[in-house]
């Protein structure tokens, strides 16, 4: 039985994989900043794997780049909410599902 990554896990891949791209880092490089293999960070940019970032990595990412945390589970739309928390803890549970 093949896996296949959650909307929500390939929605923020691809965002973690287009701002790594914006901000001029190979997989390499990233797997630097995260202290993995480079491996590592093709298999979760490929849809081929069950394979994704920690929230660790995301934190660790967002730092790196100067960009917040929450915009990786949150639209713009959801930022400007007053229920923000809830919505990004709701995100952030169904992430790690």
């Amino acid at each position: 039985m093949e896996y296949k990554n959650s909307k929500i896990e390939e929605n923020i891949i691809l965002k973690i994989r287009n701002l790594r791209m914006e901000h001029g880092l190979s997989q390499q490089g990233l797997s630097n900043v995260l202290g993995v293999s480079e491996g590592q960070i093709g298999n979760i940019e490929s849809p081929r794997f069950q394979h994704k970032y920690t929230l660790k990595q995301i934190y660790k990412f967002c730092e790196f780049i100067d960009y917040p945390f929450e915009r990786i589970f949150l639209t713009d739309d959801e930022l400007s909410s007053s229920n923000k928390t809830n919505l990004l803890i709701e995100r952030i549970i169904e992430y790690e599902g």
